[in-house]
């Protein structure tokens, strides 16, 4: 019987760390186009009362569902095994602040009353949420891919499994 062999050629599309991170820059790429245009109703258009209430509710639906889904998927299956490496302790010390502050902002977005507090409360939770995930795009992802006992592919099947409401093992 004839052995069958894989060949990547490394930083090209067939390598297997290379489909990781674009799956993982897809998947934010997916997040900020959900979130951005619900923002912008809130903040770009005059809406009546109840279509502002509307999109008040889009909008934090999203953000109290897709948004922390991710950040906890991004937590548990990137920054968990990150965590304890001296190379990439105070990266996941800063990056799980940030993902804090877009949560606090999600909370300061969903108690909001009036309607200045609620698109001022979307547009922290944007901006925000694009710089942290520039930041993990920029410099988590390369260190993980240098991080030595980490393989990317594996961490991002775990990421994907998480963001589709899988659980890990």
């Amino acid at each position: 019987m004839a052995q069958s062999f894989e060949v990547h050629i490394r930083d090209t599309t067939t390598d297997p760390a290379v489909r990781a991170e674009a799956a993982i820059l897809a998947a934010h790429r997916r997040l900020l186009a959900g979130l951005r245009p619900k923002t912008a109703l809130l903040t770009e258009l005059r809406l009546g009362h109840a279509a502002r209430e509307q999109a008040r509710a889009a909008v934090t639906d999203y953000c109290t569902g897709e948004v922390r889904r991710h950040l906890a998927a991004t937590d548990q299956a990137l920054y968990a095994p990150a965590a304890g490496a001296a190379e990439t302790r105070l990266l996941i010390k800063a990056l799980r602040a940030t993902s804090s502050a877009v949560d606090a902002r999600i909370d300061a977005l969903a108690s909001a009353d009036a309607t200045a507090a609620v698109a001022a409360a979307a547009q922290d939770v944007t901006g925000l949420l694009t710089v942290h995930l520039s930041v993990e795009e920029a410099v988590l992802l390369p260190a993980l891919a240098a991080l030595p006992g980490a393989a990317l592919p594996l961490l991002a099947a775990d990421f994907e499994t998480l963001l589709e409401g899988g659980r890990l093992e």
